[in-house]
């Protein structure tokens, strides 16, 4: 009998276990109306759905799986995509939430999770502290800055903050091996590094060796919060030089810091390839061929096809010949008295590439500025200009070069011995520009008429003080 009861204790144990989840999350609220909940979290810079839970009885919702959740910042959402609060996951995934919709965060009662017990409590001081600071605003505003008034409400302001710094500081010395600690730990940095100004070229090195000291990018619960891509922001943003090299090496450092977290790695190299694809400055598409070339060509990477890796690469060697530095790619192309010429043996310092058509009117508008400018300045920097038009209709492009009084060496791309134009400089409109050196390496291009005179002087003054 009593290895019977033995046997009947340990199947009912065993059963137990099994029917553990390895999350269990209830949430209660109470005057919710709604017959589902989602659960989300922070990707990243965006909020992927992780789990939907019907009501079990009014107002009450319970999240469960098999597998456990990954820690990080989570959100309930509404069936209608309102965020409702927010809320921690880490080691310990049974634990209940309850509260109610008059203020979800400020009347949550947490049941069997420190994590989340200091997390709210921070939220319900954080709320006092920012009503305060909000009043102590609005009484600055009524007085001028060199008011003893209004410098007085400054020192109040600044004690509220260093009381917030305080706070943090305490609960991570109490609590330091919590998530939560080490979310403020990471907030403190971040606002630090946000707003401090480095006097000396000393400090701002320093202050750039030690940005990811206390911060782990290959940390996939810190991934899952708004502080990663903040964090991420400020550092190319105060600390990276706006040029492609610069940029590619810091490009490579955070990226080696995310290993071996391999959706934080995807993550990174999807945001730099993407940012980079179409860059908002002249030669940064350089950033997006390092991109393809250094991780999509030899790395595995989430979310990517087969078809989507073809496109990246197809893209990448479409810009490869082009970025700045490169040697032009040489065009021999019939000029208006029917003489192959190319542009490889100009002796001038500067050479402008020029794309464009007689039909099109943004070209006519460019050309404006174009012939006058060349009249004017083209011994000054002496420049050549090699005008491609792009349209097959010989007689109307002769005529456009007469009427327009297009002083340079006119050619056609229709017609050439050496290879099509529109796939070598990756043409897909006009009017484009390239300017080349000496050597005829390419200096700047995709830019207006308007600024050629400060390229030309720019890069004069640099040649020059060589």
């Amino acid at each position: 009998m009593k290895r019977l009861l033995g046997l009947t204790l340990l199947i009912m144990i065993s059963g137990a276990a099994i029917a553990q989840k390895s999350y269990q999350i209830k949430i209660q609220l109470n005057g919710f109306k709604e017959h589902s909940l989602l659960l989300a979290s922070y990707y990243g810079d965006k909020i992927r759905l992780v789990d939907t839970a019907k009501a079990v009885e009014p107002g009450v919702f319970v999240f469960t799986g098999d597998k456990p959740l990954t820690g990080g910042i989570y959100m309930t959402i509404s069936p209608e995509k309102k965020k409702l609060f927010e809320f921690v996951i880490n080691k310990n995934q049974q634990f209940a939430l309850i509260t109610d919709t008059a203020n979800y965060a400020l009347d949550m009662k947490v049941e069997n999770s420190l994590e989340n017990q200091l997390f709210f409590n921070y939220l319900k001081f954080s709320e006092k502290q920012y009503k305060e600071s909000m009043a102590i605003e609005k009484k600055r505003n009524e007085f001028k800055k060199d008011d003893k008034d209004y410098k007085e409400l400054t020192s109040e302001m600044d004690s509220l903050k260093k009381i917030a710094s305080e706070y943090r500081d305490r609960l991570r010395q109490e609590h330091p091996k919590t998530f939560v600690a080490e979310i403020f730990r990471a907030m403190s940095e971040t606002e630090k590094a946000g707003t401090e100004n480095p006097k000396t070229k000393e400090a701002f090195y320093q202050l750039k060796d030690q940005y990811w000291d206390h911060f782990a990018l290959n940390d996939p619960r810190m991934f899952r919060t708004p502080l990663y891509e903040r964090k991420i922001n400020i550092y190319f943003q105060d600390f990276v030089p706006m040029q492609p090299d610069s940029v590619d090496k810091a490009i490579d450092i955070v990226i080696r810091k995310a290993e071996p977290c391999t959706e934080c790695v995807s993550f990174l190299v999807w945001k730099f390839t993407v940012e980079y694809q179409n860059p908002k400055y002249m030669g940064f598409d350089k950033v997006f061929v390092h991109m393809v070339d250094q991780y999509f060509d030899k790395e595995s990477i989430q979310n990517t096809t087969p078809s989507i890796l073809k496109l990246l690469k197809k893209r990448a060697d479409e810009l490869r010949p082009l970025l700045l530095g490169n040697k032009a790619p040489e065009l021999v192309l019939m000029d208006t008295t029917g003489r192959y010429v190319g542009f490889e043996s100009l002796p001038n310092r500067y050479t402008l590439l020029l794309f464009w058509d007689y039909n099109c009117g943004v070209c006519r508008q460019e050309m404006k500025e174009l012939v006058p400018f060349y009249n004017k300045y083209a011994k000054k920097y002496d420049l050549a200009i090699y005008g491609i038009n792009i349209n097959p209709d010989l007689a109307n492009w002769k005529k456009a070069v007469k009427d327009r009084q297009l002083h340079w060496i006119n050619v056609n791309g229709t017609r050439s011995i050496k290879g099509d134009y529109t796939k070598t400089y990756n043409i897909h409109g006009t009017p484009q520009f390239f300017l080349l050196d000496k050597n005829k390496r390419i200096i700047a291009k995709q830019f207006s008429v308007s600024q050629l005179k400060m390229i030309l002087d720019d890069f004069t003054k640099k040649s020059d003080s060589k």
